[in-house]
């Protein structure tokens, strides 16, 4: 927008310098001042002004033959670096007015999450938050509004191809087998000592147990959706469970690594430590209490603790934490509790109580 304002003011000015041209040899010619322009005064103050132009650029370009042309030699070899010097300052103001509001950290931010270098060699601040706009620009004119699923849907279906192929052919995966002793690696683990009083007493074995404990979970849905029938897993209902499933492990990374980095809130990885617990017993309608717990709350207003209004309020004190509806605060953290719940859907199918009032329906 700055760009064509830019270029609208310069055509304006071009424009009234012309007029102007124009009017004052159209007042010599005729001797009298005129309240009107005629186009032809027009073409011919341009012309002129092209033609003194060329002059110009022909003088500039003879001067080494005319040893009396230095003065204007020097004239028209520093008259380019002025003009570049000038183009290239108004050219980072206008970057810079073009993305104004968009902070340096929010424009590293973005830059990464789309997979982008947040710095080019030699970039000013306002040029990259220009080239961020110009990605931003281009995804919604090629995408338009993101259907996560459907391009989770694509990759599963492309990776069901490749995996039937391979079998045909009998093919060792590395991977494959990198993946399996990563799993033999977490089944070795000993997660039943979940409790709240790890909480306490030691919260880095509680992050780690609860990382293998979810990350078990992942490995063992994978594992019961790749042993399913070449039919079951090339129909519609199929396509969608492997799906899902592979959404979900792309939406618990953010979990999985707060728990690395020991950063879950503390109200947040009590009640994840409670949901754990639970499954654990095969306690899945309790496990779901908590997890409407973690996702909901039990917040006096509907969109969790809001700041209403200007004035103290008697009940605003008595609002805890554990009041909060956690799913409302973000939208990454949104996507991996509702990923948990999907995990204790699948946990209640391969472990299912003994009382079937325990399970969710």
């Amino acid at each position: 927008m700055d760009l064509l304002k830019a270029a609208i003011s310069l055509e304006t000015k071009k424009r009234k310098k012309l007029y102007e041209r124009a009017a004052a040899k159209s007042d010599d010619a005729s001797g009298s001042h005129k309240k009107y322009v005629r186009v032809a005064d027009l073409e011919q103050a341009a012309a002129a002004t092209t033609t003194t132009t060329g002059n110009t650029a022909e003088t500039t370009t003879s001067a080494p033959t005319h040893p009396h042309s230095a003065t204007s030699d020097k004239v028209g070899n520093d008259d380019p670096a002025a003009t570049n010097t000038t183009s290239e300052s108004s050219r980072d103001d206008e970057s810079s007015q073009v993305a104004g509001a968009v902070s340096a950290e929010e424009a590293v931010r973005r830059l990464r999450a789309r997979g982008e270098p947040i710095r080019l060699f030699g970039e000013s601040d306002g040029q990259r938050q220009r080239r961020l706009r110009m990605l931003e620009l281009s995804e919604e004119k090629s995408d338009g509004q993101r259907n996560e699923f459907r391009h989770v849907l694509a990759r599963v279906e492309a990776g069901a191809m490749l995996d039937d192929l391979r079998r045909q052919a009998k093919m060792n995966d590395d991977e494959e087998e990198k993946r399996q002793r990563r799993y033999a690696l977490l089944a070795a683990y000993d997660v039943t000592p979940i409790s709240l009083g790890l909480l306490r007493s030691d919260m880095d074995q509680l992050c780690t147990l609860l990382y293998v404990y979810f990350k078990r979970l992942l490995y063992e849905w994978d594992d019961y959706l790749a042993t399913r029938p070449g039919e079951e897993r090339r129909s519609a209902e199929g396509k969608m469970a492997a799906a899902t499933q592979r959404q979900s492990a792309d939406y618990l990374k953010p979990f999985f690594r707060n728990l690395k980095q020991r950063t879950l809130p503390a109200d947040v990885l009590a009640r994840i430590t409670e949901i754990a617990r639970w499954m654990l017993e095969k306690e899945y309608m309790k496990a779901n209490d908590e997890y409407l717990q973690l996702s909901i709350g039990n917040a006096p207003w509907p969109l969790g603790v809001t700041q209403v209004g200007i004035h103290a309020r008697a009940a605003r004190e008595n609002i805890n934490a554990n009041k909060v509806a956690h799913v409302l605060n973000d939208e990454t953290q949104r996507k991996w509790i509702q990923s948990i719940k999907r995990l204790m859907r699948f946990a209640q199918t391969k472990y299912p109580p003994d009382d079937l009032a325990k399970m969710v329906g």
